[in-house]
């Protein structure tokens, strides 16, 4: 369950709730999840069990806002509408949300795959140049590689990352 957390409340987050709203919230969802799953509920004939975990979480976000009084959980952007109809998050964007957020979450297991099975030095370097965006010669030059080992060490990491998406997407 801890896999899940920071997904949940990286998309609670998206959906303008405080950090401290997250946690409660989260930990709500994951209990439903839990019980729901122990109990035979899932059926992965209907669905992906992500989805499953997305209904769950939708309803107890909503039970949430029920129990709080209505207080509104806006999406960033939407605070500037008027119509009280208006300003609620409609299907599409509250999946496109999660979409993000578990597309994120795939892509840091990943990224932790990765770096248990390399050197901490071609990571370093893979991070330096692919995410921070530093120039090669600059990565070379701090972690005493040629620039030409840098490129490789992206190259080795990304085609490792396309290698693990699928099977991570999978257990995801």
């Amino acid at each position: 369950m801890d896999r899940y957390r920071p997904m949940l409340t990286g998309y609670m987050r998206k959906l303008g709730l405080a950090a401290d709203e997250t946690e409660d919230v989260a930990q709500l969802a994951l209990t439903s999840f839990y019980k729901a799953y122990q109990g035979g509920k899932y059926d992965s004939e209907k669905g992906r069990l992500r989805d499953w975990l997305f209904g769950i979480t939708r309803n107890e976000i909503r039970s949430w806002r029920r129990r709080r009084g209505n207080r509104e959980v806006q999406v960033a952007g939407e605070a500037e509408r008027t119509d009280f109809f208006e300003r609620q998050c409609d299907e599409d964007r509250w999946e496109q949300l999660w979409e993000q957020e578990w597309r994120a979450a795939v892509m840091r297991q990943c990224l932790e795959q990765v770096r248990r099975e390399v050197d901490p030095t071609t990571f370093q370097a893979f991070e330096m140049f692919a995410s921070e965006g530093k120039p090669a010669a600059e990565v070379a030059r701090r972690l005493d590689l040629t620039p030409n080992a840098v490129f490789i060490a992206k190259h080795r990491i990304l085609k490792r990352i396309r290698e693990l998406l699928p099977e991570m997407q999978e257990a995801w």
